[in-house]
């Protein structure tokens, strides 16, 4: 993948319980280890109104639908500090089955879904949530979830069974009315990985990640992790985004040059020239924004390096007259 193209990183686990402090700690360590942009948990096993705390300065905003009936089910979105995301809408569910967070990143809406289905009536709650999902939507969608069932038995369980169960079947048919594409399989046609292990060395793939099928394009990887958490794999999928740009460092200006007006001037018909050039009926508006940024940019640091280079001079003679005052007192010592 080139480097140079800008993607956001999604990572899903099944954590199976984030009460212990030092799980929740490896958690995010390992986040950010992977430069995940936007983190899908699911099984957190929060209690409604006393979960513990599990932002930090890495991942400063999270949201969360925990369950109000004991200490299970649950399911979270973390945002990465890097992510500049300004928030739409938040849906939760009180049975803590699934959580919906809809958002702008850099003025491209997102829809983002968390989704832990219950053990019984899946295909029911599976149904009712799409519908729900369907009128929140908006956007590119990303959908993580962890169906408890695998979507093609003969290629994601260790037995291969060739055949598919109507319960399934049934499955495929609600995600197809979204028009959802399991963005794994996508990449990975008939490959055979597993993302949890049942007793008797039996395997199966049951964490998925989700787009719509006009956005397939988008997906860059889709890497099945090793075990670390608890016995489901993380998933990490990486889609590319043309107006996401990761916050490496904030660079701020030197307003001091705009009190030199040959600058100002020189900035006045930069940005004229640019305009003119790239303001076309076709063009995107944030697009075009985000790119004036960089022409901004671009002038400030040629003036500002400009600026500098008088005084790095002067600070070169003056080092090369100290060695050489130095070594006339050390000749005369």
């Amino acid at each position: 993948m080139d480097l140079h193209i800008p993607v956001v990183r999604f990572l899903t686990y099944n954590t199976k319980g984030l009460n212990i402090p030092e799980k929740r700690h490896r958690l995010l360590r390992e986040a950010r280890a992977l430069h995940a942009s936007v983190l899908f948990l699911k099984e957190t096993h929060f209690l409604l109104g006393s979960a513990p705390s599990l932002c930090t300065s890495d991942y400063p905003t999270g949201y969360f639908s925990d369950f109000h009936g004991g200490k299970s089910r649950g399911v979270a979105i973390l945002f990465s500090k890097s992510v500049p995301m300004t928030l739409d809408e938040v849906l939760e569910d009180r049975d803590g089955h699934f959580l919906f967070v809809k958002c702008k990143i850099a003025e491209q809406q997102y829809t983002f879904a968390s989704v832990y289905l219950p053990n019984v009536n899946q295909q029911r709650s599976l149904r009712s949530i799409l519908r729900r999902l369907s009128s929140f939507a908006s956007g590119i969608l990303v959908v993580a979830r962890d169906l408890n069932v695998p979507l093609d038995p003969r290629f994601d369980t260790s037995t291969g069974r060739s055949s598919v169960p109507s319960s399934v079947l049934r499955h495929i048919r609600s995600l197809d009315d979204l028009k959802l594409v399991d963005v794994w399989r996508t990449l990975h046609a008939e490959e055979r990985d597993y993302s949890f292990a049942r007793v008797h060395a039996s395997y199966s793939r049951l964490d998925n990640l989700f787009v719509q099928q006009k956005n397939v394009l988008l997906t860059k990887e889709a890497t099945i992790m090793a075990q670390t958490l608890s016995d489901h794999c993380p998933l990490q999928a990486v889609l590319s985004s043309p107006l996401f740009r990761p916050a490496e460092r904030q660079w701020r200006p030197n307003t001091s040059l705009l009190e030199d007006p040959l600058f100002v001037a020189d900035i006045d018909t930069c940005l004229r020239t640019y305009f003119e050039e790239n303001e076309t009926p076709d063009a995107s508006v944030p697009i075009l924004w985000e790119a004036h940024k960089a022409v901004v940019r671009s002038v400030f640091s040629s003036q500002a390096t400009a600026l500098k280079r008088p005084d790095l001079i002067i600070s070169r003679v003056g080092w090369m007259k100290y060695e050489t005052l130095s070594c006339y007192i050390t000749l005369q010592d």
